[in-house]
């Protein structure tokens, strides 16, 4: 059963949406009238517009309701009205447009369009305007809701904590119930406590997170919810496994979550990350080209072997490529260059570049990895295979940090954590840029390697 309140507030909002449907088609039908165009041969207002404006009408509200304009969206944020006003806007001009010969002489080629493209905009700016008013209305303790949380203790805290920094939602948590460790014996208690808090307070949505052998309490109160018309959302048993934060995604009705925030499905990433990659590495690529020039010539005079070295590294999803390097070590080598580590004051390296490793300019190569899209510019360092099969044993979730592409600079590099330093703690920095990805973030590691990366201590 459904509370009149729904209906009433959705009566409420499709009124203004037609309301301003209706000027809209008005405004754009005058300015076509008052142009005094040939295509108007009739009054500004008749039985064959009033016919037109009721088409209108009508297709513009069933595409909302069809794209479900008029569903519960508490949770959303400000601008979640927008995409539902784009694909219902675009399936009325459709709709409209295969109607429009019905309608005799009255439309002009742009109208539909122009018509749509202000609509669009009216509704938009309403529905951003109430949703930013019902936010601070609800930060004030008005328009809320009653939610009850029936979870286990941990989750129970992260919901709690979640809500409690969404003030905005207009939810007042009443009486959360924890459920530490379920029985088949605890069934009958449990319900029973839940039914007493549905007697004793007002109730308007219920949040299970119940463990998966809790199927049948999970029943109990999913029937004793709806039977009172009270909303249920469910929260999927997946605690241990999956982050805070993360992605889900709806697959023909069937919701898909991601264990992890991916970087790598965000727009920016893709697109902005790529384009700033391509953009500043064909820049430094110029500016550099005299002093490329002069490390190649200094490396084929200082010391015998090969100019450019590229190593086997893993890269993004866990795949190998071949990093670009200009040639620090005595050559030929009379050790494993797959497993060789590095360490201060090896006598691997050669005094050229020694040099080279201390100014970070040996890592200059690697920005034909970038152009080519095996690297970015910011990002985890890439490591060899044979050290990540070790350290993937002693750091748990260690690959996440191959979500995202490796870089030549990276927020563990600039904050110490480079050369023979703490696996651990170069893993726990990468693991932070891989959360919390931005564009700007990236910007911020490019100025801290200018500052703080040449000459490092830790480079050798």
């Amino acid at each position: 059963m459904f509370r009149i309140q729904t209906y009433l507030t959705n009566f409420c909002l499709a009124t203004l949406d037609l309301t301003i449907t209706a000027a809209c088609f008005l405004a754009v039908s005058s300015s076509e009238w008052f142009s005094g165009t040939p295509m108007v041969r009739h009054p500004f207002f008749d039985a064959h517009q009033a016919l037109a404006l009721g088409c209108v009408l009508g297709i513009s509200l069933a595409s909302l309701f069809y794209f479900k304009m008029y569903h519960s969206r508490r949770m959303h944020g400000v601008f979640a009205d927008l995409v539902i006003l784009m694909k219902a806007g675009l399936a009325s001009l459709v709709l409209l447009e295969a109607l429009a010969h019905f309608m005799g002489d009255f439309y002009r080629s742009l109208f539909l369009i122009r018509f749509t493209v202000l609509t669009f905009i009216m509704l938009g700016m309403a529905r951003v305007g109430i949703r930013i008013c019902l936010s601070q209305i609800r930060r004030r303790g008005l328009n809320t809701k009653g939610l009850l949380v029936v979870a286990s203790p941990e989750l129970r805290i992260r919901l709690c904590n979640k809500l409690a920094a969404c003030s905005h939602y207009g939810y007042r948590i009443l009486g959360p119930i924890e459920v530490s460790a379920y029985t088949p014996a605890s069934r009958s208690s449990l319900f029973e406590k839940f039914s007493e808090v549905l007697r004793t307070s007002r109730i308007d949505e219920v949040i299970l997170g119940l463990p998966s052998e809790a199927r049948e309490l999970t029943g109990d109160i999913v029937n004793e919810c709806e039977s009172r018309g009270i909303n249920v959302r469910l929260v999927p048993d997946l605690f241990p496994l999956i982050q805070s934060d993360t992605q889900v995604y709806d697959l023909g009705g069937l919701p898909l979550i991601n264990v992890r925030l991916y970087p790598t499905e965000y727009f920016g990433y893709v697109v902005l990350k790529r384009g700033l990659d391509l953009a500043m590495a064909s820049l430094a690529l110029v500016l550099f080209s005299p002093i490329f020039l002069l490390i190649m010539v200094l490396i084929r005079f200082t010391s015998p072997g090969p100019i450019l070295i590229a190593q086997e590294r893993m890269g993004l999803n866990g795949r190998k490529f071949k990093m670009l390097k200009f040639r620090t070590m005595r050559y030929p080598e009379t050790w494993d260059p797959e497993t060789h580590w590095t360490k201060r004051d090896d006598p691997a390296v050669t005094p050229m570049g020694r040099w080279l490793r201390r100014s970070n300019l040996d890592e200059l190569p690697q920005l034909l990895n970038v152009l080519k899209g095996e690297m970015s510019l910011v990002g985890p360092r890439p490591e060899r295979p044979f050290f990540i099969e070790q350290f993937r044993r002693q750091v748990p979730d260690y690959m996440v940090r191959h979500y995202v592409k490796c870089g030549i600079t990276g927020w563990a590099q600039v904050n110490g954590w480079r050369g023979d330093t703490s696996i651990r703690e170069r893993f726990a920095h990468d693991l932070y840029y891989v959360q919390n990805w931005a564009l700007s973030f990236d910007l911020k590691i490019l100025t801290l390697t200018l500052l703080r990366s040449f000459f490092h201590p830790n480079a050798y």
